[in-house]
């Protein structure tokens, strides 16, 4: 049946809009999850394809527009410029070679982002191409729209991205796109004449019943998830680095049993902040060390619950309620607790149904809305930054420690495979110091004066006999801050001041400060951040930076008049050395971190360019019974929207295995017609077997089925029933099953 040029062009036009808003709910979360960038630019390309298969454009000069417009894509994000010039043709060449080169030599982090992008460029081609092929040839799209749903379910599930509106438009563009092709389908395999009248009569319905259930869909309330599953992706991506071999990517996550390895920048934003003045963000404590990393205290977990703006019961005081200030917290990852500066007092401006929760062991805080933790998306803080009398510190005495409660033993712990020279350590670089104050500080000014490296990519991983921070103290002496903090809390425990590991994130980067107002600071995944808090008797739980190369706390108020000096850390060393030694390493500091900031910014405008809380285990019975009942839908699914491809290559496979004279061609014959019936194929009322065969051979353009029928006639009509051969009509009876599946 022909239809007219310009109405099948408008409906081609129409069913290629609805494919391309479904190709960008696959381009939004690849975008968003890998920092790509130029949507935009992506969505032209698929425009421009699609456009080439509406007006049939010829193969080669389709092909030239689309490379065409890659090599434009290629020049205007890489090189900058918008036309091509031979300086920037010879960078992307180079790229390209070495990006070969590192794929040959299987070096995956070698791999230009230009040479990405034409892999991706290359693969959108194809589904494109592929999407063309169902829509216009099998007049199906079922395979798509299964595979878009599975591709947003498990993205929902396992990553950072809220697919939860994504899926819902997919269905709702998938079902209108089956609806109308299935119309399409109708049309033509009954030779009906596809007047305007009859289609709307057919496709109105359709999109009538799809908006309502739609807008139902979005009203309703979404349950829960059935099961809660032990680990999202980006949790596992971010823990990565954590094998023998592989680069990590940095970023706050909450398992620390195995520390070490390289790691990679990550210039994703994490929350932004209005504050009067850079902070440390506190999440959370550890306090068991494992000698491969840390972890929380076995057994029940105790908390402590409060509501919004009432004073929380942190084991750190605030300072003085004179210098209490706020601090507004937007968040853009869905973490599902609370950042806290130093000082916090309270948490509020949300919604009145929100909770909190404090983790009486960790420290962290939770945030609930009635039994669910949520992810709050802004907040504000009152916080009031505790600060430390130098004189009162001077004091801390070591006969102290032994006053204090078995409550502190937990911070004291140590593996009893820690080896003996770590402890040797710990007492020659603080035996000299006479306040616990001044012990701790020894620590820290340790790592500045004996050639500890600060380095995120010649990183060791401690062998299976290997002690993490022995391994750094001695062996390695370069590593971040995992190392120097971890090492710091163990060195503390072994002279009997108790310590505890602290993870968060550093102040971040200022981004605006306008006289008047709160400054603004944006922190990323590059500013996840650990260090120490030592508690010293007479003042409390006190913040170390033992890191080197990061600014540390500024709260300790000098009120020591005319006292003199700590003693230095090398004491046979003269003054005036120590002085210059002090100016050369705070010269080095200075440089270490303007490079370090240098390659976080270039670090940031490469990812331009190319741009949960702690799982609650649920019963494991329970999760496996899931698991398998969910695979069993899935497959069952599977093999019903599959059916009209595995059924007829299954009765094939069926009557193969069957000997030839155990055939009967009655029984045959019926399970022809069957399938021809379910391919669109349905033999009339009224019609006789000779009428319907022309029809099918008409159909099919063939003449298989008449013979076939000519053959059952003759059987059942004469007195020769007996003599009839299966291998005559074999070929012709497997062609239409098989012509059935489409």
């Amino acid at each position: 049946m022909t239809h007219h040029p310009i109405k099948r062009m408008i409906g081609l036009v129409a069913l290629y809009i609805v494919i391309f808003f479904m190709l960008r709910e696959w381009l939004l979360p690849i975008v968003n999850l890998t920092n790509t960038g130029h949507l935009n630019l992506f969505l032209l390309f698929v425009g421009i394809c699609l456009l080439a298969n509406i007006v049939h454009l010829n193969g080669w000069i389709s092909a030239i527009i689309k490379s065409a417009y890659i090599l434009w894509f290629l020049m205007y994000v890489y090189t900058g410029t918008k036309v091509c010039s031979i300086e920037s043709v010879l960078t992307l060449s180079s790229d390209l070679q070495n990006s070969w080169l590192a794929l040959m030599q299987k070096d995956w982090n070698g791999v230009e982002n230009s040479f990405r992008s034409i892999l991706f460029f290359i693969l959108l081609w194809m589904t494109i191409y592929l999407i063309h092929y169902w829509i216009t040839v099998k007049h199906t799209i079922i395979h798509f729209l299964f595979v878009t749903i599975i591709f947003l379910v498990l993205l929902d599930t396992f990553s950072e991205y809220n697919a939860k509106f994504a899926i819902i438009r997919v269905m709702f563009l998938g079902l209108l796109l089956l609806g109308t092709l299935y119309a399409n389908h109708l049309f033509e395999t009954n030779a009906v004449e596809r007047k305007d009248i009859k289609y709307i009569a057919v496709l109105v319905p359709l999109a009538v019943m799809l908006i309502a259930s739609t807008v139902f869909a979005y009203a309703m309330p979404k349950k829960g998830p059935m099961v809660t599953l032990p680990k999202s992706l980006s949790t596992l991506m971010d823990q990565q680095g954590k094998g023998s071999s592989a680069i990590g990517k940095i970023g706050y996550v909450e398992d620390d049993k195995k520390l070490g390895g390289p790691f990679k920048m990550d210039a994703r934003i994490v929350f932004n902040a209005k504050a009067d003045s850079n902070q440390y963000w506190r999440i959370e404590t550890k306090d068991i060390y494992t000698s491969k990393g840390w972890e929380r205290k076995k057994g029940d977990v105790y908390v402590e619950a409060f509501n919004q703006n009432e004073n929380i019961p942190l084991s750190i005081k605030p300072g003085s309620k004179m210098d209490q200030t706020t601090a507004e917290i937007e968040m853009k990852k869905d973490f599902k607790f609370i950042m806290q500066t130093y000082g916090l007092m309270k948490v509020g401006n949300v919604d009145p149904g929100v909770s909190f929760y404090r983790e009486i062991d960790g420290e962290k805080i939770r945030s609930l809305k009635g039994e669910d933790e949520i992810a709050l998306e802004a907040y504000t803080i009152s916080y009031s930054s505790p600060k430390y009398s130098l004189k009162a510190l001077k004091k801390t005495n070591v006969n102290d420690l032994d006053k204090l409660s078995k409550d502190y033993n937990t911070y004291l712990q140590l593996p009893k495979t820690l080896p003996k020279r770590v402890r040797k350590l710990s007492k020659d670089i603080t035996k000299d110091e006479k306040s616990l104050y001044g012990k701790a500080n020894a620590i820290v000014d340790y790592f500045k004066y004996n050639d500890y490296v600060y380095s995120r990519d010649k990183v060791a991983i401690p062998g299976k006999n290997d002690d993490y921070v022995d391994q750094f103290l001695f062996d390695t002496k370069m590593g971040y801050c995992d190392n120097f903090s971890s090492s710091m809390v163990v060195m503390l425990r072994s002279i009997g001041i108790p310590a505890r590991w602290v993870k968060g994130f550093s102040e971040g980067e200022e981004v605006q400060n306008v006289a008047g107002q709160q400054k603004e600071f944006v922190i990323t995944n590059n500013n996840a951040h650990s260090w120490v808090e030592a508690y010293l008797p007479g003042i409390g739980w006190m913040s170390f930076e033992p890191t080197i190369g990061f600014e540390g706390f500024d709260n300790v108020l000098d009120d020591v008049k005319n006292q003199q000096e700590p003693t230095p850390i090398n004491p046979k060393k003269e003054d005036k050395e120590e002085k210059q030694k002090q100016q050369k390493a705070d010269k080095k500091k200075e440089e270490k971190t303007k490079e370090e900031k240098q390659k976080q910014e270039k670090d940031e405008k490469k990812a331009q360019k190319s741009k949960k809380a702690e799982p609650v285990m649920s019963k494991k019975f329970t999760m496996v019974i899931a698991i398998i009942i969910g695979a069993l839908i899935v497959l069952s699914l599977i093999l019903v929207l599959l059916r009209r491809k595995w059924i007829p290559k299954a009765i094939i496979t069926f009557y193969r295995m069957k000997k030839p004279e155990n055939i009967s061609l009655d029984h045959a014959y019926h399970q022809l017609l069957k399938q021809l019936d379910h391919a669109g194929l349905k033999k009339g009322n009224g019609q006789t077997l000779q009428d319907y065969a022309n029809y099918v051979d008409e159909r099919l353009s063939t003449t298989h089925m008449s013979k076939i029928t000519a053959l059952y006639e003759q059987q059942i009509y004469s007195n020769n029933y007996a003599q009839w051969d299966w291998l005559d009509i074999k070929e012709s009876w497997e062609y239409l099953i098989n012509r059935t599946s489409g």
